[in-house]
């Protein structure tokens, strides 16, 4: 019997070639017109740790991993113990494993699912010929796995040169064969698993650093200046050529601290600049964000959030920067803070983060993460655009002196080129008078503190606050890649006669305060998710009076991800 949706893990050590099967099968699906998502498993090693790639493909759009999988498919046993727990798996799970691979561990083994024996590797080889001629295993996986599915062995050759296109004609060769192999010896399982029938259409294959690098560039971006960290290097590479082709550059620092004095310097200069980081290199960008927000000079931080505190887990996901982006900095040092509410929406609030903090002259923070970040998506084309905004560079009249900092009715104070004749001035972290230079007194030190204040106060984002989904009385708020779950529990829950209602939060700081409470109109209860330890988010709404005190928290850290299962278990 068809099934409208499929999901699939592929599992072996670090450099078994884990990913490439995910993305081989993810193509396969995305050729044949279905929707679908890929996240990764992986550990700190190059080789030798934990990998695993889960993808799941169907009919309709895919918001969150799925509850449980359909299918385990064992590259190698070596160290999968490691990431058993995030890999849900259950009596009606199919486990495809090589013999030869050795004894599946206990940590799968519990879970009850049916073992099926799948001979991957050529049995005329010894195992030093393995290693050295490679073994093609895991696209021989990708192919059986295709076939199951009831996709063609034409899309998964299309996607095979996708992935490996840059490859020898002897590998592509060698690749191509171990397909026709692996999807033969998929046909012979009699396993059913064959999808629904797809509509294909123009669909994006996109991950959320691409989709945030691509929305950073619609939004002007045209420097960069960063330094490599996990989970954000992905964007780095993914931006670098991408910018050369537009005229822009992407320098590679010595550490966060020059990164994001680069891109002062550059923005200062009259260019969009951004800097892409995750929590550990955020940290160190604190002092000179506070510079940016007292020079007032724009600058847009992209902080792919990982599992903290200090280094973590670099390659597991986590909502817990929540803090340091809103409060981060000594003193009053207000900035923007967005959080983009699924992969789709990575692109147009990148690029609104470039605008707002052109027009308002301030720093602005996009939260992202690494499920977002490192999760790859085939999705309908988003033509959602914010409305363009820039820089004012525009000075005083002719013959008046310009005052880069004045206090007036607009707190957006010109900010002219360097070298303008006439507008001279300087960006100074010192409390400074409205022409820019040092003083010390408590009147501009407070009168520049209400300017920047003011900014923000008056800034007014319309529809761009977030979204809301659903009707009903209880109201469940989320963030990031938690909102994905919880909209999958709601239509479930509203299914099933209890109907629940979504608030997605994209920008966090300022708070949207007339937006949040219409949104919440009508609540008779309300529940706070977020993927961190002490309900960072709860309590930041808590304390400014956005939710009310009887409001409910369900705040657990990562990495393992919410379920749709948790949540409606959770609400119901």
């Amino acid at each position: 019997m068809a099934r409208e949706s499929l999901s699939v893990v592929f599992a072996g050590s670090g450099g078994s070639g884990a990913m490439t099967a995910g993305n081989v099968f993810l193509r396969a699906a995305a050729n044949a017109g279905y929707y679908g998502l890929m996240s990764q498993l992986f550990g700190p090693q190059v080789r030798g740790g934990e990998s695993a790639a889960l993808v799941q493909i169907s009919t309709i759009p895919i918001e969150a991993q799925p509850d449980c999988f359909d299918i385990f498919v064992a590259l190698d046993w070596d160290k999968v113990e490691q990431f058993a727990v995030e890999i849900p798996l259950d009596e009606n799970s199919v486990i495809l494993a090589d013999k030869e691979a050795g004894a599946m561990p206990p940590s799968i083994a519990k879970s009850k699912a049916r073992e099926i024996d799948l001979p991957m590797s050529d049995p005329d080889l010894t195992r030093l010929e393995k290693a050295l001629r490679g073994r093609h295993i895991n696209i021989f996986a990708a192919a059986a796995v295709a076939a199951l599915a009831g996709l063609s062995e034409w899309n998964v050759g299309s996607a095979l040169q996708a992935v490996m296109g840059d490859k020898s004609n002897e590998v592509i060769k060698a690749n191509a064969a171990a397909a026709a192999s692996g999807a033969m010896a998929g046909k012979k399982l009699g396993l059913d698993f064959k999808l629904d029938r797809a509509r294909k259409a123009d669909r994006w294959l996109i991950t959320g650093n691409e989709a945030i690098g691509l929305g950073a560039l619609r939004g002007g971006v045209r420097f960069v200046g960063c330094y490599p960290i996990t989970p954000a290097t992905d964007l780095v590479e993914w931006l670098a050529p991408e910018l050369q082709k537009l005229g822009g550059r992407l320098v590679l620092a010595e550490d966060e601290l020059a990164a994001i004095n680069m891109v002062l310097g550059s923005s200062y200069g009259g260019t969009p600049s951004m800097t892409v980081t995750s929590g550990p290199g955020f940290s160190l960008m604190i002092e000179t964000l506070g510079l940016a927000v007292a020079a007032e000079i724009p600058a847009v931080v992209v902080d792919v959030m990982r599992a903290g505190p200090s280094t973590g887990i670099a390659s597991k996901t986590e909502q817990s920067d929540i803090n340091i982006a809103i409060h981060g900095t000594h003193g009053d040092a207000p900035r923007v803070v967005l959080a983009p509410t699924s992969i789709a929406d990575c692109i147009s609030t990148a690029e609104s983060a470039v605008y707002i903090a052109e027009s308002l002259q301030v720093p602005v923070i996009v939260l992202s993460d690494q499920a977002f970040g490192q999760t790859r998506v085939v999705i309908d084309p988003d033509s959602k655009r914010p409305k363009p905004m820039r820089r004012r560079i525009n000075g005083a009249p002719s013959g008046a002196q310009f005052k880069r900092y004045a206090i007036g009715f607009d707190p957006v104070t010109p900010m002219p080129l360097p070298g303008t004749p006439g507008y001279q001035w300087v960006a100074e972290g010192l409390t400074h008078s409205e022409i820019g230079l040092p003083a010390s007194g408590a009147g501009a030190h407070v009168a520049q503190i209400n300017k920047r204040a003011k900014k923000l106060q008056r800034f007014e984002p319309g529809d761009f606050w977030g979204e809301s989904w659903g009707e009903g009385d209880t109201v469940v708020i989320a963030f990031g890649s938690t909102i994905g779950p919880a909209r999958e529990a709601a239509r479930r829950l509203t299914a099933a006669g209890h109907p629940v209602r979504i608030v997605g939060l994209r920008l966090l700081a300022p708070l949207p305060f007339t937006a949040l409470a219409s949104a919440l109109d009508g609540a008779r209860r309300i529940i706070v998710i977020e993927q961190n330890h002490s309900a960072q988010l709860y309590h930041y709404l808590l304390g400014q009076k956005a939710i009310p005190v009887s409001a409910e928290s369900v705040a657990r850290p990562g990495p393992l991800p919410f379920r749709s299962s948790e949540i409606a278990s959770y609400v119901a």
